[in-house]
Parts: C-alpha cells; sequence; structure tokens
C-alpha cells in the first residue's frame, strides 16, 4: 500500500517509528537520510489529510450537513 492510501493514524503511526529508527546508533548516516525523507513525504500527506478533514468539519459546522471537501 502506497502512502496515500494509508490512513492518517497509520502514517503517524510510521512516522513515531521512523523517529525511532533515526535516533538509533544502529543505522548508517545514509539509511537515516534516506528514512528522513520517506518521513517528510508521509508529513506531508498526513498534512493534506489533516487539511480535508478540517474542511469536512467545517463544513458540519456550518451548515449542519456532511458534504465532500473540495478545495
Amino acid at each position: 500500500m502506497n502512502n496515500e492510501q494509508k490512513s492518517y493514524d497509520e502514517l503517524m503511526q510510521e512516522i513515531q517509528e521512523d523517529t525511532k529508527k533515526i535516533s538509533s546508533n544502529d543505522i548508517s548516516l545514509e539509511e537515516a537520510m534516506k528514512i528522513f525523507e520517506e518521513s517528510i513525504q508521509k508529513i506531508k500527506i498526513a498534512k493534506e489529510k489533516l487539511t480535508e478533514y478540517k474542511g469536512k468539519i467545517t463544513k458540519v459546522l456550518n451548515d449542519g450537513e456532511l458534504e465532500e471537501f473540495n478545495q
């Protein structure tokens, strides 16, 4: 499953795991950089999901009905 198909919670869990890996002394600098770059992409996707959720919540609060959020 690619990162865009994962839920917000799945992405956050992976980001936490990546942070632990990077903090470990058991990996090379090259591996740490690879994990860091992958984590940045996960963070971007998670942020997009939060923005989408915020739009849906705002839509519900404003008119009482849930509509698909379109930017």
